[in-house]
């Protein structure tokens, strides 16, 4: 990685970068020179969940099935810690559908239920343009209507693609 695109991923000024070059933070700044641009940035933002709130609050974000299971699976395959499922579940900052969407997924990941804290009267899918019911009991134990299309997930899983 260059020195501007640090400036661009860090938002430290040039004459910082610089310092941490020649002084004492040399091994830091050798550190994200040897980064790749784009794995530095996937590092940064798996400790920020804005990107699965909107996985959550899909309804906002997504018109199409297939972008939503997409950018779903790339996260579910990505190895972040499934603690921040959790976490969104309990935030009362979302809305009820959000929040037990991240529950089921917690679920769904870990083999763990969790208590939500309010009635589970959601009655909405999974995302939100799928009105289809189906049997997927997990997803119904959150009030949800479906859940993961499993043949699809594996495929992803497996390719890579759809």
């Amino acid at each position: 990685m260059n020195q501007q695109q640090m400036y661009r991923l860090l938002d430290v000024p040039d004459r910082t970068l610089r310092d941490w070059k020649t002084g004492s933070r040399s091994k830091l700044y050798m550190l994200l020179e040897s980064l790749d641009y784009e794995t530095a940035q996937n590092l940064l933002n798996m400790s920020n969940n804005m990107d699965l709130k909107k996985l959550v609050e899909n309804e906002q974000y997504y018109n199409s099935l297939r972008d939503f299971e997409k950018d779903l699976y790339e996260v579910l395959v990505s190895g972040r810690d499934t603690k921040a499922w959790l976490d969104l579940s309990k935030d009362t900052s979302l809305s009820k559908e959000a929040r037990a969407r991240a529950a089921y997924l917690y679920s769904f990941l870990t083999n763990k239920m969790t208590q939500l804290t309010f009635k589970r009267k959601v009655n909405v899918g999974f995302f939100h343009g799928n009105k289809n019911e189906t049997g997927n009991g997990l997803a119904r134990l959150y009030g949800l209507k479906n859940g993961m299309d499993m043949q699809r997930f594996n495929q992803f899983k497996t390719t890579g693609r759809f």
